[in-house]
């Protein structure tokens, strides 16, 4: 069975994860450098630790994440399991990440 994230991102697919369970320093800045670019802000590869956002080890931006805290607020397991699947603020996600060519894999 796969780690998935709230959202739907298949955690095992993950960059971040990748470099984290790995502890691979380069992929971790590159994808500091990537990722700073896509979010028009700099990351350093400290930052890039992640064991999936439902973990205690999760990426810097994922702590703010609104899909994250909406699924902890409503205590559900994953946006699926919401009332209100699909709602915009996922459908926006989606649309992002279709856009920008981030690479995310979902479940």
């Amino acid at each position: 069975m796969h780690r998935s994230s709230y959202c739907g991102i298949n955690c095992e697919k993950c960059s971040a994860y990748i470099a984290t369970i790995n502890n691979d320093d380069d992929l971790k800045q590159k994808i500091a450098e990537e990722w700073g670019s896509l979010h028009n802000r700099q990351y350093v590869k400290e930052e890039i630790n992640c064991l999936g956002c439902k973990s205690e080890e999760i990426f810097t931006a994922c702590t703010k994440c609104d899909i994250r805290n909406c699924n902890l607020t409503r205590g559900i397991e994953n946006c699926q399991d919401c009332e209100m699947f699909p709602c915009d603020r996922l459908q926006r996600f989606f649309d992002y990440h279709k856009a920008n060519k981030t690479g995310s894999v979902f479940v």
